[in-house]
């Protein structure tokens, strides 16, 4: 199956159909730009193994788990300065190794283009002790994140990224080759070739990953920077800071995108007891339904009730009577 698209033409996208789009586990994006999500994407499978390719063209924060039977590598063709996984800054070519069952966070500032493969699991576990090395799981570090120094590496993603986005049928090599040039380019990479986050990095992703369950927890509500210092256990100053090192905003600014982007997927997803758009709305913890629709509208182009109408089935969509 194929789906290309011109990746020099982006399109706009709802964040629920764009993480859908890798088409292996569900992940949860949030925009934190003040324009609509755009990007570039492209996605095949040939083989029992995915592949997906995208430009995106907004600041993202997200996060995935990979499914218990795959596992997902990743390559950065370019990165932004502020892009990051698990706190750990991520650059242009370099690589990712996510495990079966690994939650994995992270940012990608506009600009970033990545390519991964979803292989089934039981193909890399082969080929990894195929390489004479440990076990896999006493590995990971080394596989998780390193720079590729390796020419016939890159140039595996480069053909696997131009063959994706260009709809080609044939020509993909087995994935096993990938594989294992993968494997061999972590396992030997240095400690140079793996950066890890300094302590202060560490400190502040550790803030602001404790603020931002709280305010997931909390969003039927008002929160005030009181109780979210108290979660986060830092100074007002300290959680500023860390939501600018990490996300490049500032806490309140993260709050109120994290309540617009969960109405939008509560929208989308058109969850059971949650047709109407007021419910939704105050679920998020959103009280001014007009503040809340102009707000909307800004970030996603279109009015709440138009994403619910397009969500909901035809037989039900004329239920529908909220006017926001």
């Amino acid at each position: 199956m194929t789906r290309p698209i011109d990746v020099q033409g982006l399109e706009d996208f709802d964040l629920v159909t764009l993480g859908a789009a890798m088409g292996v586990c569900e992940v949860d994006l949030l925009t934190l730009s003040p324009a609509r999500p755009r990007a570039a994407v492209a996605s095949r499978t040939h083989d029992g193994v995915s592949y997906f390719t995208a430009h995106l063209d907004f600041d993202v924060r997200g996060s995935l788990t990979v499914p218990d039977d795959s596992c997902m590598l990743i390559y950065m063709h370019e990165a932004g300065e502020r892009s990051w996984c698990q706190g750990v800054g991520v650059e242009s070519e370099m690589a990712v190794t996510l495990l079966r069952g690994t939650p994995t966070d992270f940012m990608f500032e506009r600009g970033t283009r990545f390519t991964l493969v979803v292989a089934p699991y039981a193909r890399f576990r082969s080929r990894f002790m195929a390489s004479d090395h440990a076990d896999v799981d006493m590995a990971a570090q080394r596989l998780r994140l390193f720079a590729v120094n390796s020419e016939p590496l890159k140039r595996a993603w480069r053909q696997i990224r131009d063959r994706v986005r260009d709809g080609e049928d044939d020509g993909f090599a087995p994935v096993e080759d990938l594989l294992d040039e993968h494997i061999r380019v972590a396992l030997s990479s240095s400690s140079e070739d793996r950066p890890v986050a300094s302590r202060g990095r560490r400190a502040h992703y550790q803030v602001m990953r404790r603020a931002e369950r709280f305010m997931r927890a909390n969003l039927r509500r008002d929160i005030y920077s009181q109780e979210l210092c108290q979660a986060a256990g830092a100074s007002e100053r300290g959680l500023r800071y860390a939501f600018d090192d990490l996300l490049g905003i500032p806490p309140n600014r993260y709050l109120a995108m994290l309540r617009l982007c969960t109405a939008h997927r509560s929208l989308v997803t058109a969850e059971a007891g949650r047709r109407s758009v007021k419910s939704v709305a105050l679920s998020c913890g959103m009280w001014d339904l007009s503040r809340f629709a102009e707000k909307y509208r800004s970030v996603f182009g279109e009015q709440p009730r138009e994403t619910l109408t397009r969500s909901v089935p035809d037989d039900l969509a004329m239920e529908e009577v909220d006017d926001i």
